[in-house]
């Protein structure tokens, strides 16, 4: 499959580069040049035990790539992986600012693409972002309504620092918040090889997780 990864950090590089070692084609997109040069070169920009083999094996074969040009991402994917941090503000709230400039970004993009594209949020979020938030962005950024050329669902994460490359092959279950009646089965195809039970829920449910 074909996959852009939003957000080259913890999360993100350790998606991107178990996702290439599973045979996909893999885009990184970050803001910063430093990361985006140094997995152009097969060096991971984080320190995590076998990641770093990950990323070179895959950046040697091909199959994994950095840019910061979103417009190029999007065109050459069909999956979009959010995973941008979500600090907290000086409030203790959430800090949506990099979820906000993602979102609208790959919106813009995707309206600019002919084909359909799916949109994944990795990034921790609480119950009500995609349904109040991220999915009325993505419609009105795109021009498209879910379901029409426009996909999204939520699937948090379950890495844990010194193991998550074992975790990302081996987690206790997948869960992908989903629409009513939408089983997610592009997610259910990118996840097949791993050996774990899939749940697909209501957004709200998979984001309060």
């Amino acid at each position: 499959m074909r996959i852009s990864v939003f957000g080259l950090g913890y999360v993100g590089t350790v998606s991107m580069g178990c996702l290439a070692a599973g045979g996909n084609r893999v885009v990184g997109v970050d803001v910063s040049a430093d990361k985006v040069a140094m997995l152009n070169k097969g060096t991971s920009p984080i320190v995590e035990a076998e990641i770093g083999e990950l990323i070179a094996a895959a950046s040697k074969e091909g199959r994994l790539t950095a840019t910061g040009d979103v417009n190029e991402a999007i065109a050459e994917s069909d999956i979009s992986l959010i995973a941008v941090g979500t600090p907290s503000a000086p409030d203790g709230s959430l800090d949506y600012r990099a979820i906000d400039a993602v979102t609208g970004q790959i919106a813009a993009a995707v309206k600019a693409k002919s084909g359909p594209h799916t949109v994944v949020m990795r990034s921790t979020v609480p119950p009500g972002t995609a349904r109040n938030r991220v999915i009325p962005a993505l419609e009105a950024g795109s021009g498209r309504k879910l379901g029409d050329g426009l996909a999204y669902y939520s699937n948090p994460e379950f890495l844990r620092e010194g193991t998550a490359v074992r975790d990302f092959h081996k987690p206790p279950f997948t869960l992908i918040g989903a629409p009513d009646g939408d089983d997610a089965p592009v997610l259910r195809e990118l996840y097949g090889a791993i050996p774990s039970p899939v749940h697909v829920v209501p957004y709200q449910v998979a984001e309060g997780v």
